[in-house]
């Protein structure tokens, strides 16, 4: 065997170790807390909240948008109305996948709980709002690190629908407009439970 080959083998080795170094330094730099995602949604509170638009209830669900990353990320939103706090990102409102319901017994009563299950949906789901969009989109920029805090309706999330907000990198001056865009949702189960059941007692929906 020629003495050349053993140093061949270690300078591969050597490239492919450091191709890794690199790969995970760029991943670490890039990421402000790696135990987080790089953006990600938390909730703030429920209470009450200026309406923005005519069909708006007065009970608030405010979310926070963390940017963990270490480039400036944008939405398309508007500055909230004079006297609330936070800004109003443009948020759709999207039907829960409905998953299989699996029972233990085929009887009579549990044929009855699948329909009015079913019913309950249906039901729901014709009240399903519609989320925030407009003609003319404004700009909402999150720098590395920041967090900001924005409002929708309560009723934007339920048991049968959640909400989504859409973001995109600002790396380019058209990224708002034409991406790629990354999804954020925030369901019913992102609020706490107690939150939850507090207003299960204090207001039935």
């Amino acid at each position: 065997m020629s003495k050349a080959f053993p140093l061949l083998v270690l300078g591969l080795l050597c490239a492919v170790s450091d191709g890794h170094t690199q790969v995970n330094a760029a991943a670490s730099g890039f990421v402000l807390d790696e135990s987080k995602p790089y953006v990600y949604l938390q909730f703030g509170h429920v209470g009450p909240r200026q309406p923005y638009q005519s069909s708006d209830g007065s009970a608030g669900l405010w979310i926070r948008v963390v940017n963990n990353c270490r480039v400036p990320i944008v939405f398309s939103g508007v500055n909230a109305p004079p006297g609330t706090p936070g800004v109003i990102l443009y948020d759709d409102v999207v039907e829960q996948k409905q998953f299989l319901d699996v029972y233990s017994r085929s009887d009579k009563k549990a044929m009855a709980e699948r329909r009015n299950r079913a019913r309950l949906r249906r039901s729901m789901l014709r009240r399903k709002p519609a989320g925030y969009t407009a003609e003319v989109r404004g700009i909402i920029r999150v720098q590395p690190g920041q967090i900001i805090e924005f409002s929708v309706p309560r009723n934007h999330v339920a048991e049968f629908w959640h909400l989504q907000v859409k973001f995109a990198l600002d790396i380019q001056s058209w990224s708002v407009a034409a991406g790629p865009f990354t999804y954020l949702t925030f369901s019913e189960h992102d609020i706490p439970e107690e939150v939850r059941r507090a207003e299960h007692i204090s207001s039935p929906r």
